[in-house]
């Protein structure tokens, strides 16, 4: 069993109030009970998996690799991005737009107003920073222990949620 499966069973049987149990033999499932098999998870790492950007199959273990390096469509950016390009796409389509591109060509008092725009908005962001900063480095922080209950839904299929009581946080609920 891989360890996504294993603990969704466990958060489900938790959420049920109830001993985890495998659903084909029936007996009990706990985290003190369960050891690794390394010979199954190197067999898993081997079963093929789909690219989320071209939809081919790889073994597990060199997706990733494939995803950040290889894929003709894994999502990419303008070299002239630093500049002011917005543009993203696909990586097989990169040469062409960089071939196009107009940031190049725009004479210095365009960039310049570009840049400026991008400096306003990394202002913003950092003003943002600085306000979560100073709130954070109050000396006195209080803190309230936040208890989760399961809440379970009438649905067909039962979902996992948890909830709290109403919290107070910085002057907000």
């Amino acid at each position: 069993m891989c360890a996504g499966c294993f603990i969704h069973l466990l958060a489900d049987a938790r959420l049920k109030e109830e001993q985890a149990t495998c659903p084909n033999c029936r007996c009990e499932i706990s985290k003190s009970l369960c050891c690794r098999n390394l010979a199954v998870e190197k067999a898993v790492s081997e079963l093929p998996s789909e690219c989320g950007f071209c939809t081919q199959q790889f073994p597990r273990s060199l997706l990733e690799r494939h995803q950040k390096e290889e894929c003709q469509d894994r999502v990419t950016q303008c070299k002239y991005k630093r500049i002011g390009c917005p543009w993203q796409g696909p990586y097989h389509e990169l040469t062409v737009h960089e071939a196009e591109c107009t940031h190049p060509t725009k004479t210095g008092n365009e960039l310049m107003e570009i840049l400026d725009e991008m400096d306003q908005t990394r202002k913003k962001e950092m003003q943002l920073y600085n306000s979560i900063f100073s709130l954070l480095s109050f000396e006195k922080i209080g803190y309230t222990e936040v208890q989760f209950r399961p809440y379970r839904t009438d649905d067909f299929i039962t979902r996992l949620y948890y909830e709290t009581p109403r919290l107070t946080v910085l002057n907000q609920t």
